[in-house]
């Protein structure tokens, strides 16, 4: 157990002789009594969270989720307070996984930036970056902290985390319904700027040329490489103008020529699947990682309750509310 500046009974009783005050889990000191040098909005088992770097990160959050940054805008002292909490949060457990003597190699840094980037073109993460006010920098060293954290709960909750065959089969006889699966269809297409190229293409369909053979031809679709495979899919998870045509067919059969936004498209149903209730076996690991995360989430909070009742945690909400 971590060594506190002041244990936490002795805080809250600190804090009825003083008439200090409690919001949520947060120790509130009313304005007179704090006259730092640096503002705070926050600290951490002494720990400081300044107002400067408050104000970063709850601009690039604001960036990044398109919120208003400025009160007249309607930025509101709950969102700002709720935005405190979570990096009173983070400060806590970056604190705890340095009392468990855990840290982050350059090279597990490097793979996850690796694996990130791939999300982005080289030439354009930077430009991404800048639009929410951060540096690569300071990009890598969130990145850092986060990996940090991720082997803190790796560690302290998902290690001791167990779901046995058992659970999952008491699970799935308790959530059968869960597991029904509608009618389903497997279909390819072909897609084509014109309607006189569809009908062009459809024609020689009909006359029995390779399906897949023309969509890697022809079409403008990214499935056009898959010969306009479209996998498999239920009603409601394609466009409308394909599900009104696909359910209707007969399998092996050419559609007539279908308009949507995309452009004009030409499908054969290569399969039909009924509605049925998938086995276990086909959902043992889906059931698996509900169970997980339900009890990851409910440790989680309980093991974060508990060391936020064993820390030292100050909030100045008269700091907060200067922030424009």
């Amino acid at each position: 157990m971590r060594k506190l500046l002041i244990p936490a009974v002795l805080v809250t009783a600190a804090a009825l002789v003083a008439g200090l005050y409690f919001m949520g889990d947060l120790l509130v000191i009313p304005p007179k009594e704090v006259k730092p040098e640096i503002k705070l909005m926050a600290s951490v088992n002494g720990r400081p969270i300044t107002a400067d770097a408050f104000r970063r990160s709850y601009d690039r959050f604001a960036s990044r989720f398109n919120l208003p940054r400025e009160k007249s805008a309607g930025a509101t002292d709950e969102v700002k307070m709720s935005f405190l909490n979570k990096l009173i949060e983070t400060e806590l457990l970056l604190q705890e996984a340095e009392v468990r003597g855990l840290a982050v190699t350059d090279e597990e840094l490097n793979r996850e930036i690796d694996h990130l980037k791939q999300d982005y073109p080289k030439e354009t993460l930077n430009e991404a970056l800048e639009r929410i006010g951060m540096k690569l920098e300071e990009w890598k060293e969130d990145r850092k902290e986060k990996l940090l954290i991720d082997k803190l709960i790796d560690r302290e909750i998902d290690s001791i985390i167990h779901v046995s065959d058992d659970e999952v089969a008491e699970y799935y006889s308790a959530n059968k319904g869960d597991f029904k699966q509608p009618l389903m269809v497997r279909a390819r297409q072909i897609v084509v700027a014109t309607e006189e190229e569809a009908k062009a293409l459809r024609s020689r369909l009909l006359r029995g040329e390779d399906f897949a053979e023309l969509a890697r031809l022809y079409s403008l679709s990214p499935d056009a490489e898959q010969g306009g495979d479209l996998g498999t899919f239920g009603k409601g998870q394609m466009p409308d103008e394909f599900d009104q045509v696909v359910f209707r067919y007969r399998v092996g059969t050419i559609t007539r020529v279908v308009q949507s936004p995309y452009g004009f498209h030409v499908f054969r149903v290569d399969e039909r699947i009924p509605p049925r209730t998938l086995a276990l076996e086909e959902v043992r690991e889906d059931i698996r990682k509900r169970i997980f995360q339900g009890r990851q989430e409910s440790f989680f909070n309980e093991w974060l309750t508990s060391l936020k009742e064993q820390a030292q945690i100050v909030v100045y909400p008269e700091n907060l509310r200067e922030l424009s």
